[in-house]
């Protein structure tokens, strides 16, 4: 009777799902689990050891070793051969942030001109404030790539949304695995259809 799988800790929420070679034709689909795109998240974007990605994940250094071998064969693989890339997402709750003066009336997004940063934990059509900081952006003048950047990483955000975000801070956010939205206003119900 085999084992049962352990839960493993998935926080990376990948935006865009299917690849297909560019042309349009392929010959075979390749299926990617999401244990097996968050161990290439951990391992490729964020250059994690595997001894600290397998504890990021909750799962032995070997089990991750199985995972992160898979995920790298089937990419090899669907690549040589041509075949259409899928990736299949389990994660059915995801973490986001905005920074505004009001967590509940969402006019401006602004990251230099809000004061604080909210951070919402979105399951289904639910959504629960976590936390509520102080943007330093703003008081302090400070870039968003120092001031915020971390602050997302600890809280596992997978989205950022803003009216406006740099270059430099919009390519700091998608090379950590949070995806930035750039959207003028925000109602906190429709957060769950825009971010799917």
């Amino acid at each position: 009777m085999p084992r049962e799988k352990n839960e493993r800790v998935l926080n990376f929420k990948p935006k865009h799902k299917s690849f297909i070679p560019e042309d349009g034709s392929f010959q075979g689909e390749t299926n990617l689990l999401h244990e097996e795109i968050e161990a290439i998240y951990l391992m490729d974007v964020l250059n994690l050891y595997q001894e600290d990605a397998a504890k990021k994940m909750q799962v032995s250094r070997t089990t991750f070793t199985r995972i992160i071998k898979n995920a790298r064969t089937k990419l090899a693989n669907a690549l040589i051969c041509g075949h259409k890339i899928n990736i299949q997402d389990q994660k059915d709750d995801f973490i986001v942030a905005f920074c505004a003066n009001d967590p509940y009336n969402i006019d401006d997004l602004s990251i230099h001109q809000s004061n604080n940063i909210y951070i919402y934990h979105i399951n289904a059509k639910e959504q629960t404030l976590l936390q509520t900081l102080e943007n330093s952006a703003k008081t302090d003048e400070i870039k968003p790539t120092i001031a915020l950047l971390p602050i997302l990483l600890q809280h596992n955000v997978n989205f950022f949304i803003a009216n406006k975000i740099g270059e430099g801070f919009k390519n700091s956010l998608i090379s950590k695995g949070i995806q930035p939205i750039i959207k003028q206003t925000l109602r906190l119900e429709e957060l769950a259809y825009i971010l799917k």
